[in-house]
């Protein structure tokens, strides 16, 4: 037995990430004809020619540069040097291979020098990039939010001085919120920003900067959040701010800027992530120019804020697809128990850790498609081709779709990874398996880009009750309709699918009626109700996916791998969607057991 333990560490030391291609490619092409990007210009010749070979070229880049370094990175992470921030041995060399090859470039407009793919491709590829290395993952993602805050609210000198050198991946970026006293309630944000000439003087200080200071670029161009001095109070008084690492002297070269990494945080998981304390004007003030208008950088940040909500629902979704490889290999070799003959058994072979195996890989496929569903309805959002109406509806679902993305799959991701831990037993409990990093990487997903508590708000409060269920209304149509669709004969795999989407959507279309009647005169219903009421919701999403996946299947594999996935959107009907129920009775009925509660905890 001990030899086979042995074994089956060194099994675990090659066993590095393999991209799920195939069920990559049922969720694009399920993806792209939910949101209809195929009528798009130039989008139907990408997805049948140029896709193939991206993700190809991209699974071969996280499995062989990019997943080796992942535990490299976890036992030797960042440090703050004098000098500046150091990343973890092959994290430089790593990132030189991925800006030449042109990942860095792929989702970046064309106008800036990008290649300008769609954003459904390139979110399979940051699927890719989040379950090889989560920690390398986060540097390049933030670049393509950034662009699009540029692009939208910058002017058009910052746009040819800055976005060409971050759309080849020359430059990184950073995002500058948090301060000590300012964690989500940026209202009381105290970083100032006094006039100087057309620039301006930064000063301040900030917390929990995710790639503030590092060695992977010569330049690191950081969005900052700051007041100017005749700045309304609150969150209407907030500007943004460009302000780079280094920045033009006078005689054309880089001169550093008065911006510094002054520690690093020690955290629980993505070590090499250099996660900073970044202080702004010890030495007269850092410079900056001003993004957008006065008092709209909260505006401004949330175009950015909004890409890095999918990102992190795309890299937590990575997350629970390597959680699941890694549980499946060491549930194929590891022996426990004896069969009726006598002979050790393989644990996969036990009925609770096929049920473990089938609960990851089923909630994995689900928020795989519904992320990859958002990307796409993303894509038909910003086409600037097609009628507007069309442009509309697309923005209205992407406005539903994206805290539902960020909350369920970051949820979904440590779900899974605390399954992959379950299923290595105490093996999954020590540091040697890669899994016990997988998991604490997976745990930051619902705290970042605003905690799954403000997305469910948002979603209740803001797309939901704003607009009277409108859009609600219309996702739910649709999730019926596929519904529908699925066979009604009771014998039939999918009939439990079936009836449990009609029924939770119509469960939901009452609720979600009575919640916002009652709003306007209960105050703390929505926060009471929002993480429930956003779970409901993902879990009828997620069997959506899984129904449209089930009829894609037949279109696309083979009749072995076709029932497959029948199985597990079976699986998931029984499994998974009779949460429903769980959440509609927190909805409906313990929302006052909140509220009313006096009593100190």
């Amino acid at each position: 037995m001990n030899n086979r333990y042995i074994d089956y560490n060194q099994l675990l030391m090659a066993n590095h990430y393999q991209a799920p291609l195939s069920l990559m490619r049922l969720a694009i092409n399920q993806a792209a004809a939910t949101a209809g990007v195929r009528s798009l210009e130039g989008y139907d010749e990408i997805l049948s020619d140029l896709a193939e070979p991206i993700l190809e070229s991209a699974a071969r880049f996280a499995g062989e540069v990019l997943s080796p370094l992942n535990s490299v990175g976890d036992r030797n992470p960042s440090r703050c040097e004098p000098r500046g921030v150091v990343t973890p041995p092959g994290f430089v060399e790593a990132y030189r291979r991925f800006r030449e090859d042109g990942w860095a470039s792929l989702a970046a407009p064309a106008e800036y020098g990008g290649q300008g793919l769609p954003t459904l491709v390139s979110a399979a590829v940051t699927e890719m990039w989040g379950g090889a290395n989560l920690s390398f993952a986060m540097c390049p993602e933030l670049t393509v939010g950034a662009l699009e805050a540029m692009r939208v609210h910058a002017s058009a000198q910052l746009n040819d001085e800055y976005a060409p050198r971050l759309a080849s991946g020359d430059w990184a970026t950073a995002m500058c919120l948090t301060e000590p006293q300012s964690g989500s309630d940026l209202s009381t944000l105290r970083t100032r920003a006094e006039p100087d000439g057309d620039a301006w003087r930064l000063f301040g200080r900030k917390i929990y900067i995710s790639w503030g200071d590092h060695d992977l670029t010569d330049n690191i161009v950081h969005f900052v959040l700051a007041r100017t001095p005749d700045a309304p109070p609150g969150l209407r008084g907030i500007s943004l701010f460009l302000v780079p690492k280094k920045v033009p002297s006078a005689t054309g070269t880089l001169e550093k800027n008065d911006i510094d990494a002054v520690s690093l945080e020690h955290k629980m998981g993505i070590r090499a992530s250099p996660t900073c304390v970044m202080v702004l004007g010890e030495h007269g003030g850092a410079r900056g120019w001003l993004i957008g208008r006065l008092n709209d950088g909260l505006g401004c940040m949330f175009t950015m804020m909004n890409h890095m909500r999918l990102g992190v629902g795309l890299h937590s979704l990575g997350l629970a697809e390597r959680s699941l490889q890694l549980a499946r290999v060491h549930a194929r070799e590891r022996l426990q128990g004896r069969d009726a003959a006598g002979a050790q058994r393989r644990i996969i072979e036990h009925a609770d850790v096929r049920r473990m195996l089938l609960m990851m890989k089923s909630l994995t496929q689900a928020a795989r498609g519904l992320a990859y569903t958002a990307a796409a309805t993303l894509d038909v959002a910003h086409s600037a081709e097609g009628d507007d109406g069309q442009r509309t509806a697309a923005a209205r679902r992407v406005d539903l779709l994206t805290p539902v993305v960020k909350a369920w799959c970051s949820d979904v991701g440590v779900e899974v990874a605390s399954l992959g831990v379950q299923v290595h037993g105490g093996m999954g409990y020590v540091d040697d398996a890669e899994i016990s990093q997988v998991y604490r990487d997976a745990r930051i997903g619902p705290i970042f880009e605003g905690t799954n508590y403000i997305q469910a708000q948002d979603l209740l409060g803001r797309k939901v009750i704003r607009d009277k269920g409108a859009a609600l209304g219309e996702l739910l149509a649709d999730i019926e309709k596929a519904a529908e669709e699925l066979p009604a004969v009771v014998a039939h795999p999918l009939a439990h699918l079936r009836s449990g989407l009609v029924d939770g959507c119509w469960r939901l279309r009452k609720a979600t009626a009575s919640l916002i009647e009652q709003s306007a005169r209960e105050p703390d219903l929505i926060g009471a109700a929002a993480c429930h009421f956003l779970n409901w919701l993902a879990v009828l999403a997620g069997g959506w996916q899984l129904a449209l996946s089930a009829r894609q299947a037949a279109l696309e594999f083979d009749a072995t791998a076709a029932r497959a996935v029948v199985d597990l959107a079976a699986f998931y009907a029984t499994h998974v969607l009779p949460r429903v129920y769980t959440h509609e009775a927190a909805v409906t009925q313990g929302t006052q057991c909140v509220t009313a509660l006096t009593a100190d905890l």
